[in-house]
């Protein structure tokens, strides 16, 4: 197998073995394992083990044509242009999300980053197709916190169906999670009870402050006063009536919320429902819901530098030679680095873009990766003071420095200065 070095724009891609190309690492996961936040339905299955069966439904020996992704290489930071490059495949009449995916990334003279897909780049793709789709015009609301917005041309479009099959995408073939889901949001795809719309909840800043007055009002001629400024707003949802009371005030302008906030949306929550019938997961959703919770909602749980040592199985030389022990100090640096980043020390570089660079995945998937991670050290005598890696085979390839000053300084410039992975 051949290594490019980190920072050659010529990525190059590595056909895959089929014999364990697809052999799940055996690399226990932080979510499938007790204790770690409590996922376990009632049988005793965990998250990992689900993903683990609804992967099976995918034919990685099948890609087709239909399923290739051209993507720009000098526009990935253009979440309009993912969208697009997505749409285009996912709208293909017989694009199959049971057969494996073909990514492409062509670089600025239009050429490809190789013929063969062996996984890294399918994981990159699906990283930043899942940025994309956050910041999406479907969705609205805080960054951590999204919730459906009503948009008519992507009802027309049916936009709602295929991004929610992109996520179900995400999440089965790369256990790319989109961790931005509301509340709301999630518990009204698992078709579960949800708590009264609140007043914040409502998008439209005029009608809000409209609603606001009605609420406000400490008298039942204000009250009055303040529906009639908003009656023609409020015709339109439906709320629009007489009250007698403050009490009945306050009902209509609980009406008035609740409509915007879910009546006027159920044609469009219901194509996002059907979106995500792909492969299976609404299902397993709906019948593990605290389990993919942590999956859809808000992630707090950082990436540590002790996830990423665990993560990675060291390929040592033999004991008591000479390369042993330029393997164990280059070791005890890459430990010490890693901590270094997660302490902030190199900002704006993260322990996510280190695990980037390797896999093309920005977090360690709940059922582990295809293959199991390993590092390699890079022969002294061979000059190179960059690191190198292989997201299809997920290789890191450590630099030998003789102090940790020089090789902290190398690691960092090459994974900010390469922000993608170093070989496809």
């Amino acid at each position: 197998m051949e290594f490019v070095p980190a920072l050659d724009s010529t990525n190059q891609v590595e056909s895959p073995n089929l014999n364990n190309q697809f052999t799940w690492s055996p690399l226990p996961s932080p979510m499938s394992s007790p204790g770690h936040d409590g996922s376990f339905s009632p049988e005793g299955t965990d998250l990992g083990t689900i993903l683990n069966r609804l992967g099976e439904k995918i034919d990685h020996t099948s890609c087709p044509p239909r399923n290739q992704i051209n993507i720009c290489r000098d526009y990935t930071g253009n979440v309009h242009n993912i969208m697009r490059s997505s749409l285009q495949a996912f709208r293909r009449r017989r694009f199959n999300p049971e057969a494996r995916l073909d990514v492409v990334f062509v670089d600025s003279e239009q050429t490809s980053e190789g013929a063969v897909d062996g996984g890294g780049p399918t994981r990159e793709y699906l990283r930043l197709l899942m940025k994309a789709i956050h910041q999406s015009s479907i969705f609205e609301g805080p960054e951590t916190d999204k919730r459906l917005t009503l948009d008519t041309c992507a009802l027309e479009g049916k936009l709602y169906t295929q991004i929610a099959r992109m996520i179900s995408v995400c999440v089965i073939h790369g256990s790319v999670a989109p961790n931005f889901f509301s509340e709301r949001l999630f518990s009204q795809l698992c078709d579960k009870h949800t708590h009264p719309a609140t007043l914040e909840e409502v998008s439209d800043v005029t009608f809000k402050e409209k609603l606001l007055k009605i609420k406000e009002a400490t008298t039942v001629g204000d009250a009055k006063a303040a529906i009639e400024e908003a009656e023609e707003s409020l015709a339109i949802v439906g709320a629009c009536r007489s009250i007698s009371t403050l009490k009945q005030r306050v009902a209509l302008v609980q009406s008035a919320v609740d409509f915007f906030v879910e009546g006027r949306l159920n044609v469009a929550l219901q194509q996002f429902v059907e979106g995500f019938n792909t492969l299976g997961l609404l299902q397993e959703m709906r019948a593990h819901p605290d389990l993919f919770r942590s999956m859809f909602e808000e992630d707090v749980t950082p990436l540590k530098a002790k996830d990423l040592s665990a993560l990675f199985q060291v390929s040592f030389s033999a004991p008591g030679t000479r390369a042993r022990e330029i393997e164990n100090r280059t070791i005890c640096f890459w430990r010490d680095w890693l901590i270094d980043v997660e302490e902030g020390e190199w900002a704006p570089l993260t322990l996510e873009n280190v695990l980037e660079f390797a896999s093309g995945s920005s977090t360690i998937p709940p059922n582990g990766f295809l293959l199991q991670p390993t590092i390699e050290i890079l022969p002294e005598e061979s000059g190179k003071i960059f690191p190198e890696a292989n997201t299809c085979s997920i290789v890191y390839r450590l630099p030998v420095h003789k102090d940790y000053e020089s090789f902290k300084a190398q690691m960092c410039n090459a994974l900010l200065w390469a922000p993608t992975f170093g070989v496809a």
